[in-house]
C-alpha cells in the first residue's frame, strides 16, 4: 500500500509512536482502515495493530486499555494488540488481521 498522507496518522507517527516504543517495545505497528487508505472522514477512528512482547502477562481485553492510558491520544483509535505468537497465528487466518497485515501501513518493525 502507498504512504497514506493523512493528518491523524501523521500525528501519530510523529507525537505519540515514540511513547508508545518507550512504553510496551512493539515489534510491529501497522496502521490499517480508512485513514491508512487516506479516506479517513473527520471523525474517523485511526485503527492500529500493535505487537508486542510486552503483552504476553496482560490479558488481550486489558491491552488496547494500558495502551490508550500510557499514550493520552486526543483522537479515537481502535487497538488491536497481540504478542509475537498471537499475530503469527492470527494472520494465517482469514479476517481483520491478515487484511491488516497485507494491505496497511507499516509504521514499525518489518511484515
Amino acid at each position: 500500500m502507498a504512504q497514506a498522507t493523512d493528518s491523524r496518522l501523521e500525528e501519530f507517527r510523529s507525537k505519540f509512536l515514540p511513547r508508545l516504543v518507550a512504553a510496551f517495545r512493539p515489534s510491529l505497528v501497522i496502521a490499517f482502515g480508512s485513514r491508512a487508505r487516506g479516506e479517513g472522514l473527520k471523525w474517523s477512528d485511526l485503527d492500529l495493530l500493535i505487537v508486542s512482547e510486552c503483552f504476553r502477562n496482560i490479558r488481550w481485553l486489558d491491552r488496547p486499555v494500558r495502551v490508550l492510558e500510557s499514550l493520552e491520544l486526543p483522537f479515537g483509535v481502535d487497538l488491536l494488540c497481540y504478542t509475537p505468537d498471537e499475530y503469527a497465528r492470527k494472520r494465517q487466518e482469514l479476517g481483520i488481521v491478515q487484511t491488516a497485515s497485507e494491505q496497511g501501513i507499516v509504521l514499525l518493525g518489518s511484515r
